[in-house]
């Protein structure tokens, strides 16, 4: 990436929710991946709220308020969050309207003063009231995105995805934390076996870019898909991100995609 300041506008991509109420700590504790309970004024985590089953319901970054959380995250999540409300003093309250979203990449820009920020894969993430002047497109951003093989909700995992398998585990999951839903599918994930599947950055010999779904093959054998591709200026390459089946998820492992060579370049998440 560039050492000069880039700004993308995430603003109509993602919703902020502002999460209050006497019972807030415990609830997101519950729903999230994430330790919440440690969080600090100021501070911030990523983390994966799940099904029973360990699937994805959404993903995003907290910011903890002196009074309040501060949750970026997928549109659908905010339904699917007020459902697990029975007696507990919590409110969601949807400020997407009045507080945007931003990307920061490059080196560190003049922060507004009450914007609040936190650490995004591809840079700084800033939610504030003010606006800021984007000099990325969503096209860049993808590309960049691709480049450094970030996962995006939507396009490389869904309600179909444990977050192990898109590479998640090292910035998303405590396992040290107490109870929340999902975690027994977790837990024994990591003590007793395996997903089936990994997400992998492929360079993929071919201009014509491949599109989400394509398969991916082992010789005759189909062992995996497409999620998103783009190509590379900076790199020169054809990349892509895609599910393979675990065994093929390693750096230099040759495979192919519509009849072109792909080579795995990197697990994602490592």
């Amino acid at each position: 990436m560039s050492n000069e300041t880039s700004i993308a506008d995430l603003s109509s991509s993602r919703i902020r929710l502002r999460i209050s109420g006497a019972d807030r700590v415990t609830f997101l504790h519950g729903q999230c991946t994430n330790d919440i309970r440690s969080l600090g004024v100021g501070k911030s985590c990523y983390g994966a709220f799940l099904d029973a089953k360990g699937k994805m319901r959404g993903e995003g970054h907290i910011v903890c308020l002196a009074d309040s959380f501060l949750l970026e995250t997928n549109p659908s999540l905010q339904i699917l969050l007020e459902k697990y409300i029975v007696t507990e003093d919590v409110t969601i309250e949807n400020v997407s309207a009045s507080w945007g979203e931003w990307l920061v990449i490059g080196k560190p820009a003049t922060l507004p003063e009450r914007g609040m920020s936190f650490t995004h894969p591809l840079g700084l993430g800033l939610i504030c009231a003010e606006r800021q002047t984007a000099t990325l497109t969503d096209e860049e951003v993808e590309i960049i995105r691709v480049e450094e093989g970030v996962p995006s909700w939507g396009v490389d995992m869904d309600e179909n995805t444990i977050p192990i398998e898109a590479g998640l585990e090292a910035r998303a999951i405590s396992y040290t934390k107490g109870c929340y839903i999902g975690q027994e599918t977790i837990a024994r994930i990591k003590t007793y076996g395996h997903v089936n599947r990994r997400l992998v950055q492929l360079s993929v010999i071919n201009d014509q870019l491949p599109v989400k779904g394509d398969r991916i093959l082992w010789g005759d054998k189909d062992i995996g898909q497409i999620t998103s591709a783009v190509r590379s200026l900076r790199l020169g390459k054809t990349l892509a991100l895609g599910y393979v089946r675990r065994e093929f998820a390693t750096e230099g492992v040759n495979l192919t995609v519509n009849q072109h060579s792909a080579e795995v370049l990197k697990l994602c998440g490592q």
